[in-house]
């Protein structure tokens, strides 16, 4: 991406940035966003599949928190703990910390959750990918070196929240787009395949 942009280059991707979510503002200067292309779509993840992972954490931090009071009103005195009140003193420190790691850890992963997504305009599609907090990836393909893209929808939720995941075949050696929990993948993939047919027709082969 270059360093400076003409007037022309920055109004052309500020009005870009206009069709963006909050979150897809933040990350649209990452790419590459020529004066010739327009934004076709924003792909983000299903709000269902960072409710999972909300819903996960919560349950276990309240497992964490039953099993410690369960083991703090029970009868101890036979299992030979000596001190019960030193040995309810630990187990309530250690469940603190268990519930504390539970809890940064549900934190991280709604955020790499939430900070994943996929731009497609006229010219190609753009990916940002948070493998962890300190591990980006953001890959760029051609839109015209798209050969076929799939749809999965499977289980029940999938279907009733309407979400699935999203394979974008690729030409050559290059890896393929996978994404998953994209919300209406149907219409999705039709942008995508839109938007692959009008450059070819444009560009051509």
């Amino acid at each position: 991406m270059p360093m400076h942009r003409t007037q022309a280059e920055t109004a052309h991707r500020e009005q870009a940035q206009q069709k963006l979510s909050s979150e897809g503002r933040k990350y649209f200067n990452l790419i590459e966003f020529d004066e010739n292309e327009d934004l076709v779509t924003e792909i983000r993840k299903d709000p269902f599949g960072l409710f999972l992972i909300l819903f996960t954490g919560i349950f276990v931090g309240l497992t964490i928190m039953i099993i410690t009071v369960l083991l703090s009103a029970a009868d101890l005195d036979g299992l030979g703990f000596g001190n019960l009140s030193s040995f309810r003193g630990i187990l309530l420190f250690i469940s603190l910390l268990l519930i504390l790691g539970v809890a940064i850890m549900t934190f991280i992963g709604a955020f790499l959750y939430r900070s994943n997504v996929i731009y497609v305009t006229t010219e190609k599609l753009a990916q940002v990918v948070y493998i962890s907090l300190f591990n980006r990836k953001i890959s760029q393909l051609s839109i015209g070196d798209i050969q076929d893209v799939t749809v999965t929808q499977k289980g029940i939720f999938a279907h009733l929240f309407k979400y699935g995941t999203l394979v974008v075949e690729t030409a050559g050696e290059q890896q393929n787009y996978t994404f998953s929990f994209v919300p209406d993948p149907y219409q999705v993939s039709t942008l995508i395949v839109g938007a692959h047919e009008r450059n070819l027709a444009l560009h051509g082969n």
